[in-house]
């Protein structure tokens, strides 16, 4: 009898499969196919590149030694993340990364360590639009404001917290006793379990994460600025900002072949993720009936 656990990240992957597929099938059947093939193939496999960078950093995260099995988890993940609307891609991405590193916790923590790095890289590029002047103060502070806020709140969880947790064990057992005491002291065990696998996951990876992030993001404005014609670097900037701050200027949008790259790099990571599915579904296959006959 498989554990609880076990089973629902087996029914999750179940339920992400049939939604990729799905999906995938909708949006290749109802997708006005570009005009301008031959003048995208740069670009898109300049993208291309950007993502394996980034298989390569959630490799590192992951202390990863076999590339297929990677690249398959990598771009399954992807898949799913460009197509499943409302951002469920994402819960796809923490049961499957759940999976490979064997909790959700740390699951969450790696995708969240992603997360950081790709938000500081997204507000120097913001904050770079703001002091060109091509948008007003008004319509990208508030994007400023949140990343901000979101690398605040990590520094404080990560490293802030963590170090003042003896601090409030001593506390509890002070000016605490009985049930309230064990629960306190329960939750607080479980915080400093959880903070405790943080720095062995960036311990000697910082630098390393820091670069594949600042290479990832400089494909990626390459592989937009080479849609433009005119002040490129800007419209880059500008059209990668613009995919988390709704209210800019729709620079990206001035050239029918920004357009066409949105509709193509969606179609080639399904592409990706139905393929990689081939081989990350055998994984997970064998997987389950490992756990089944255990």
């Amino acid at each position: 009898m498989a554990p609880r656990g076990p089973m629902m990240s087996v029914a999750l992957f179940v339920l992400s499969v049939a939604a990729l597929l799905a999906y995938a099938g909708l949006h290749i059947a109802h997708a006005a196919w570009p005009a301008q093939l031959g003048a995208l193939a740069f670009p898109v496999t300049v993208y291309v590149v950007a993502h394996a960078l980034r298989a390569i950093r959630l490799g590192v995260l992951l202390g990863a030694d076999r590339a297929r099995n990677l690249l398959g988890l990598y771009f399954y993940t992807a898949g799913c993340s460009a197509i499943i609307p409302f951002k469920l891609g994402e819960l796809v991405r923490i049961n499957e990364i759940a999976w490979w590193v064997g909790g959700y916790w740390r699951g969450l923590l790696i995708v969240w360590i992603e997360r950081v790095f790709d938000v500081v890289a997204l507000g120097a590029m913001a904050y770079f639009i703001l002091a060109s002047g091509a948008q007003e103060p008004k319509d990208i502070g508030l994007l400023l404001w949140v990343i901000a806020g979101f690398v605040f709140m990590t520094m404080l969880v990560f490293f802030v917290v963590p170090e003042q947790l003896s601090s409030l064990n001593l506390h509890v057992i002070r000016n605490y006793s009985g049930r309230k005491a064990i629960r306190i002291l329960h939750i607080l065990d479980s915080l400093h379990q959880l903070f405790d696998q943080v720095r062995p996951l960036l311990k000697g990876k910082v630098v390393t994460l820091a670069l594949l992030t600042f290479f990832i993001w400089s494909l990626e404005l390459l592989a937009m600025a080479l849609l433009f014609e005119s002040n490129p670097w800007l419209g880059a900037l500008t059209g990668l900002v613009q995919q988390f701050v709704a209210v800019l200027s729709d620079v990206s949008r001035t050239t029918s072949l920004a357009v066409q790259f949105e509709t193509i790099k969606i179609v080639v990571l399904l592409g990706f993720g139905v393929i990689a599915l081939l081989f990350y579904g055998r994984l997970r296959v064998r997987s389950f009936k490992g756990m089944a006959d255990s």
